[in-house]
C-alpha cells in the first residue's frame, strides 16, 4: 500500500495496523479508512483505530520518541477528561486538521492518577506554561540588540557569532524566544536528553554529532566540516521553502509564522510535528548530499546563494543588504553538546568545524546564538584559527526580573512576609518564580527539592562528590563571592572546577575576560538555593569540618586574613541548629525567621549561654532602662541563611542592613572594612521591615595569640558611628535600638566568654561620637570570646584543634563591573554587594543614599 492511500472499508484490520509496516504513514491527512472510521466513531470512547494511525505515523526511527501503549493511551483518556479529548477529536473531524489530536499529550506521556507522585511531570508542564507567560525584563532583549550590532562592527572578527554563557534558569532560552519575535531566528536544540525544555531536535544533534563518542574515522576533521556545511546549505534550502508557503507580504509576518511554526505542538520531552519534519526534511537532504568517503562539501558560492535566497524570501520590501544588518539568525541551544574534544587533534571538535563553516558567511546579513551553561564554548576555538579578536560572550542576563513589581517592603512587609516560598522563589533567576507563578500547590510543594537537585547536579538528595559539597557550602559561605579573597590565582585545575559549577551547580557567571579566557563564578545570593543547601545540611549527615578540610585546598579556599570564613561557618551552624528546634512549618513553606536568643543558645554551650544571658548593657545610654541581654534577645528577630562578601565598605551601614534581612543575608565586611568583619541584622520588638527598629550584631575576628585577653580598644573600633554602620543624621542623633558587639579571638587561651565592663564609656565608645552631654550615642552588650576550646562553641565540640588548623591568611579583592558593558545587569546578578542601586532596585524599594 502507498503512503496515504485509500483502503476499502472493509479492509480494516486494527492488528495489522498496529504492526504492519504498510501503517508507517507520513501525511497529516488521515487515510480515508481512518477519517471514516472517526466520523462514525467519534462519539464513543473507542480510539483503538486512532491510536493505531498515531503510532503507525511514528514508527520511524527519526521520530521524536515512540508514544505509548494502547492501555496506557485509554488510561489517560480517562485520566485526562475524555469529554475534552473526544471534542477535539470532533473538531479535528470536523476542520480535517489533525495536528492537534497528533500532538496531544495523551499519545506522549503516561499521565499519573497521583500527580503529587511525580515531579518531573508536573515541573515540565509548569515550565511549558510559563514559555506562554510575559517576558520580564525587555531591557535584556536590547541589551542582546546592541551586543550583536557591537559584534558586527568590530574589525577583524573571525566571524558572525557569540556565545550565551549562564547557568541554568536564567532565562538564555527564554530570551532568545523572545527574541525570535522580533527576528528571523533558526531554531536548533542540541539538548543531550529529551528531559529539558525546550525540547532537543534529535535528527540535527545526532547528524552534527557522529564523532562525540567514537573516533575511528581518521578524517574527523574534513568529514564534520563538511556535514556541517550540508546541514547549513539543506537548512536555508529548507527554511526558504517553508517562508515561500507563507505568502507574507512583509519581513515582520515572516518572523511571527516562522516562529508559530516552529513552536507549534511543542511539548516537554518532543518537538511539534511540523518542526521534527521540518529538521527530519533538512537532515535527510544533508545526508543525500553528504558522502563521507568521498568528503564533499558545498561549493562556498553555492552556500552563499542559499543564504541570499532565504534572505530574499524574507525580507521582501527590502532587496538590498547593508554590511551593518542582520536578517537572519541561527540559535543552536545546548551548544556544548557538539564541543567533545577528539583526541590528539589539537583542541577540534565538532564545534570548532561547525564555527569554520560559518565563517563562509561572515559578511553575509547572518548572525548565530551558541547558547550553553558552560564557559567551554566560548574557549573552544583552536589557536590554529583564531584571529586578532573572538567574539565576546554575553553573558548579563540579570536576576531578580521577576520582583520588579513585588519590592520590598511593599509587596512583602514582615519577616514573615519576606521568608515566604512566594517571596524567596521570586527572588534570583527566573526559573524558581515562573514555576511558582505557573504551577498549582503540588508543584509548590516540589520547588524546593527541584532547587536541591539543581544545587547538586543530581536527583540524588545527599552531597557525594566533592563539587557538589562545594556547591553547598558555597550558598551559605560566599567561599567564592570574593574570589581573589577566599580563592588564590586559577590554576587550570580551577578554571575547570569553576566551569563545572556554573554549568552543574547553578553558580552564576559575571565575568568572561578578554579572549573569553578568566571565566569566573559566584554562588550569588539566592536565597532558595541558599534555603536547599541549608535542608541538605540539616537532612544529611553533613559534616562541616571534614568538608573544609577537604574543600579548602581542593578549591584553593582561602578562610581569611583572620579566619572570618570559621566564624561564618559557626553561625551558620547555629543558625541551622536554631531553625531544628522550632516547629515544622506547614508546606510548602520551607524557610524561617528566629529570635536572637535561639541563635546564642545554638552557638554556645548552655553555661555560657546563661551567663550571657544575665549580662546587662556594657555602654548604655542615660535615658535607657539596662534590662538584662535574656529581655533583649527574646525579642530581636533575625532571618538568614546565608553570607555574602560586600565589595563596598559603606554597603553595611544602616540603610542598607534592612535590605540584608529582607533577603535572608548576613553580610562579611568588604577588604579593609574598619572596625569589624561581620554584621547581621535583626528587628528589635517587631517582625515589621521598619528601619526604626533595625539593630544588629557585629562580629570582629582576631587570629592573634597576642589578643588573648579582653581588649576594650577592640570595641572601641567598634564604635558603630566611627565604623561607618550608623550616622549621627541617620538617627536622630542617637541609637536606642540595642546592638550586640562580639569579637571571637579564636587564638585565644581558654575557652570563655566574658561580657566587657568598662570604667568610663569612653573606654568603649569614642568620645568623637559623644553627644552633647558627654554621653554615648548607642546602647550595646559587648562580648569578648576566646578560642574555641571545648565546651563553649556548639558547632566546635570537642574539635577545636581541627578547627584552628584551618586558619590561614587572605588576599585582596578585585572589581569586574567595568570590564563589562551591561554592568547594572552584571550588578543585579550580585545582590547587596555594593551601594549602587543595580544591586537593589528590582526587588527592593531602594533607600537612596543620604546627601552631604
Amino acid at each position: 500500500m502507498q503512503v496515504g492511500s485509500p483502503v476499502p472499508a472493509d479492509d480494516l484490520d486494527i492488528a495489522s495496523m498496529d504492526t504492519s509496516p504498510s501503517a508507517r504513514l507520513f501525511s497529516l491527512d488521515l487515510p480515508s479508512r481512518v477519517k471514516r472510521y472517526m466520523e462514525q466513531h467519534s462519539r464513543s470512547k473507542d480510539y483503538t483505530v486512532l491510536h493505531a494511525y498515531i503510532d503507525g505515523l511514528h514508527l520511524d526511527n527519526d521520530a521524536p520518541q515512540n508514544i505509548v501503549s494502547l492501555d496506557v493511551f485509554k488510561q489517560n483518556v480517562t485520566r485526562k477528561n475524555s469529554s475534552d479529548f473526544r471534542n477535539l477529536v470532533n473538531k479535528a473531524v470536523t476542520e480535517k486538521d489533525w495536528e492537534n489530536v497528533i500532538t496531544h499529550d495523551v499519545f506522549w506521556t503516561e499521565l499519573p492518577a497521583d500527580p503529587l507522585s511525580h515531579f518531573d511531570f508536573d515541573s515540565s508542564r509548569q515550565l511549558q506554561r510559563s514559555w506562554t507567560s510575559t517576558f520580564a525584563c525587555r531591557e535584556v532583549v536590547e541589551r542582546l540588540e546592541e551586543h550583536v550590532r557591537n559584534q558586527i562592527k568590530a574589525p577583524h572578527l573571525h566571524a558572525r557569532y557569540c556565545s550565551i554563557i549562564q547557568s541554568s534558569g536564567m532565562g538564555k532560552s527564554c530570551l532568545l524566544d523572545e527574541f525570535s519575535k522580533l527576528h528571523f531566528v533558526i531554531p536548533v536544540n542540541l539538548r543531550a536528553s529529551t528531559s529539558g525544555y525546550p525540547p532537543p531536535d534529535v535528527a540535527v544533534r545526532d547528524f552534527l554529532t557522529p564523532f562525540n563518542n567514537r573516533y575511528e574515522d581518521e578524517h574527523w576533521q574534513e568529514t564534520s566540516y563538511s556535514r556541517a556545511s550540508h546541514f547549513l546549505f539543506s537548512l536555508f534550502i529548507h527554511t526558504k521553502d517553508v517562508v515561500v508557503r507563507f505568502g507574507a507580504e512583509e519581513k515582520k509576518d515572516c518572523v511571527k509564522r516562522f516562529r508559530e511554526f516552529m513552536s507549534k505542538g511543542q511539548r516537554f520531552g518532543h518537538v511539534g510535528y511540523n518542526r521534527w519534519k521540518f529538521y527530519n526534511d533538512v537532515v535527510t537532504r544533508a545526508k543525500m548530499d553528504f558522502d563521507d568517503k568521498a568528503i564533499t562539501t558545498p561549493d562556498r558560492q553555492k552556500l552563499q546563494d542559499a543564504f541570499e535566497e532565504l534572505r530574499e524570501c524574507i525580507c521582501i520590501q527590502e532587496p538590498s543588504r547593508k554590511s551593518t544588518t542582520v536578517d537572519v539568525f541561527i540559535m543552536f541551544d545546548e551548544a556544548h553538546s557538539l564541543t567533545t574534544l577528539w583526541p590528539n587533534c589539537g583542541g577540534l571538535s565538532n564545534f570548532t568545524e561547525l564555527q569554520r563553516a560559518l565563517t563562509i558567511f561572515s559578511w553575509s546579513s547572518l548572525f548565530t546564538f551558541f547558547l550553553s551553561t558552560t564557559g567551554k564554548i566560548s574557549q573552544s576555538m583552536p589557536p590554529a584559527y583564531q584571529t586578532p579578536r573572538q567574539p565576546r560572550a554575553f553573558i548579563e542576563l540579570g536576576f531578580d526580573q521577576l520582583m520588579t513589581d513585588r519590592r520590598i517592603p511593599d509587596r512583602y512587609p514582615t519577616l514573615e512576609a519576606v521568608t515566604s516560598l512566594e517571596c524567596i522563589s521570586h527572588m534570583g533567576r527566573p526559573l524558581w518564580g515562573t514555576m511558582y507563578d505557573h504551577g498549582d500547590i503540588s508543584v509548590h510543594n516540589k520547588i524546593l527539592l527541584f532547587a536541591i537537585q539543581k544545587l547538586l547536579g543530581s536527583n540524588e538528595g545527599v552531597a557525594r562528590s566533592e563539587a557538589q559539597e562545594y556547591a553547598i557550602l558555597s550558598q551559605r559561605l560566599a567561599l567564592d563571592i570574593n574570589s581573589a579573597a577566599y580563592v588564590s590565582v586559577p590554576s587550570t585545575s580551577i578554571r575547570e572546577k569553576t566551569l563545572d559549577q556554573i554549568a552543574n551547580h547553578m553558580q552564576v557567571c559575571v565575568e568572561i575576560g578578554e579572549e573569553n579566557e578568566n571565566i569566573r563564578g559566584i554562588a550569588a545570593s539566592e536565597p532558595i538555593l541558599s534555603e536547599a543547601a541549608s535542608i541538605i545540611m540539616r537532612n544529611t549527615d553533613f559534616q562541616w569540618l571534614n568538608t573544609l578540610r577537604t574543600i579548602v585546598p581542593a578549591f584553593s579556599v582561602n578562610v581569611g586574613d583572620r579566619g572570618e570564613l570559621l566564624v561564618a561557618a559557626f553561625l551558620t551552624q547555629a543558625r541551622d541548629m536554631a531553625i531544628s528546634l522550632k516547629p515544622s512549618l506547614p508546606p510548602p513553606e520551607c524557610c524561617s525567621h528566629f529570635l536572637v536568643k535561639d541563635l546564642f543558645k545554638s552557638l554556645f554551650f548552655e553555661k555560657t549561654f546563661k551567663s550571657m544571658f544575665q549580662s546587662i548593657p556594657s555602654i548604655c545610654l542615660s535615658t535607657s532602662k539596662k534590662l538584662r541581654f535574656k529581655k533583649v534577645a527574646a525579642v530581636a528577630h533575625m532571618h538568614f541563611n546565608h553570607f555574602i562578601k560586600a565589595q563596598e565598605q559603606k554597603v553595611t551601614s544602616h540603610q542598607y542592613l534592612l535590605g540584608f534581612i529582607a533577603r535572608g543575608a548576613a553580610v562579611l565586611g568588604a577588604n579593609g572594612q574598619p572596625g569589624f568583619d561581620a554584621v547581621l541584622p535583626y528587628l528589635f520588638e517587631t517582625t515589621n521591615l521598619d528601619i526604626s527598629k533595625l539593630g544588629f550584631i557585629i562580629i570582629r575576628v582576631e587570629n592573634d595569640g597576642n589578643n588573648s585577653e579582653p581588649d576594650a580598644d577592640m570595641f572601641l573600633k567598634m564604635d558603630p558611628f566611627t565604623c561607618g554602620l550608623l550616622d549621627k543624621l541617620d538617627v536622630d542623633g542617637c541609637f536606642r535600638i540595642p546592638i550586640i558587639r562580639i569579637v571571637f579571638s579564636l587564638r585565644g587561651e581558654g575557652a570563655v566568654v566574658t561580657p566587657m565592663r568598662y570604667s568610663t564609656p569612653s573606654e568603649g565608645a569614642s568620645l568623637d561620637n559623644f553627644d552633647e552631654r558627654g554621653e554615648p550615642r548607642f546602647v550595646a552588650y559587648d562580648f569578648w570570646c576566646s578560642g574555641i576550646g571545648p565546651d563553649l562553641l556548639q558547632p566546635v565540640g570537642n574539635a577545636h584543634a581541627q578547627w584552628a588548623g584551618l586558619l590561614k591568611p587572605g588576599g585582596p579583592w578585585r572589581s569586574f563591573y567595568d570590564s563589562s558593558p551591561a554592568p547594572d545587569e552584571l550588578r543585579s546578578q550580585f545582590p547587596m554587594g555594593s551601594c549602587e542601586e543595580s544591586h537593589w532596585k528590582r526587588w527592593l524599594r531602594v533607600v537612596k543614599e543620604r546627601e552631604i
